[in-house]
């Protein structure tokens, strides 16, 4: 008897084992790991996969495939038949999209894949490209990592220096579903010898590209947000001092540290209003020009010169986006939270709704170290 218990609770534990019955070998897999979305020169959708090969006998390490397909999900079958194994894209680091793309209607239905299939990565990296995304793909850094790699650690990299945003599919989602804020993608562009991050492109409700934002905008973009990773690095012109003109001629650089952001919202004669108070203490790292200028002695006037350039650079940022209609900010989410009532009224129109309020950013420029000096 009791070696029958025995005999069951064994057999009872194999079988409650999860198995290996799906189980694949990497030589018959494709494993994607970078996904490019396209159009050729007739608008028909063409999508480039990369994924890794696992042959030794192979002089390439990785496979690119291009084929013609009305969607993503079909192209799978067209890639299944050209490639040594099975497409899988359960590893997919990023998601490359061409501007050309944007400019069609729908081209986010495109995603649904992504959101409906639990095997589809939410992590992957979206990213737009400023050219044909087959030069992308045809890239073949000899001191970078693979390609797949190296383009989100690029991303990443760049999103920890605060000179871009970082979105991936999930946070897409969001920033298209959401109607208290609107997109803002990554952008990237080929060179002869290099890929490089060019800023943040703004994309309207509807997906539709509505303008582009350099690295130092999407800096400010990033503080807008409340999105920074760390130090904040800034290099702004001011007035010179030391002689007593104003000849805008030198360059200060420091970091921002700890900043702390708050937003106040009123809504008053059919207007959201906003006042957002931003804390910046700062660290002096370098100033150009006369060697004999005392910082310290200068410390009052460099820190209203200082508050005003930036209160410049924040201000013609939100122009900007004012102007095209978009709220990369969130400023909606303010609105729904703080002005519920005025807010379910233009909730379907905030693009409309935002480029109508009246933004106001403080800063308050605090110098805390001038670094060390003699």
């Amino acid at each position: 008897m009791k070696r029958s218990c025995i005999f069951l609770l064994a057999a009872m534990c194999i079988l409650l084992m999860p198995g290996c019955y799906d189980q694949m070998n990497l030589e018959d897999a494709s494993i994607t790991l970078m996904l490019g979305l396209d159009l050729d020169e007739k608008n028909n959708l063409v999508v480039y996969t990369q994924s890794p090969v696992f042959y030794k006998e192979a002089k390439e390490k990785t496979e690119k495939t291009a084929v013609k397909a009305v969607s993503i999900r079909k192209s799978r079958q067209k890639l299944d038949a050209i490639l040594t194994g099975l497409t899988i894209g359960g590893k997919n680091q990023s998601v490359l999209i061409s501007k050309r793309l944007l400019q069609q209607k729908e081209w986010y239905r495109l995603f649904d894949l992504f959101y409906r299939e639990p095997k589809q990565p939410v992590s992957s990296r979206v990213i737009i490209v400023d050219g044909p995304v087959e030069e992308v793909f045809n890239f073949k850094p000899k001191d970078k990592p693979r390609l797949a790699m190296h383009m989100r650690k690029l991303i990443d990299t760049a999103n920890k220096r605060n000179v871009t945003v970082i979105t991936n599919l999930q946070e897409l989602r969001r920033q298209m579903k959401d109607k208290g804020i609107t997109p803002s993608i990554t952008e990237i562009k080929k060179d002869v010898e290099q890929i490089k991050v060019t800023g943040t492109d703004l994309l309207n409700k509807q997906g539709e590209y509505a303008g582009h934002l350099s690295l130092d905008e999407s800096m400010y973009l990033l503080v807008l947000q409340n999105q920074m990773n760390g130090e904040l690095s800034f290099s702004i012109p001011v007035a010179e001092t030391s002689n007593g003109e104003d000849n805008n001629n030198r360059m200060v650089s420091f970091n921002a540290v700890n900043v702390k952001k708050k937003v106040i919202v009123a809504y008053s004669e059919n207007t959201f209003q906003y006042d957002i108070n931003i804390k910046i203490p700062i660290e002096m790292t370098s100033i150009e020009g006369d060697n004999n200028f005392d910082m310290k002695e200068h410390k009052t006037q460099l820190e209203n010169q200082i508050t005003k350039e930036l209160q410049k650079q924040f201000d013609s940022l939100i122009k900007k986006c004012q102007e095209n209609q978009v709220d990369p900010f969130g400023f909606g989410l303010y609105a729904r939270a703080y002005q519920s009532s005025a807010w379910k009224v233009v909730q379907n129109e905030w693009g409309k709704s935002f480029s109508k309020a009246k933004v106001r950013v403080t800063p308050q420029v605090k110098i805390k170290s001038f670094g060390v000096t003699e």
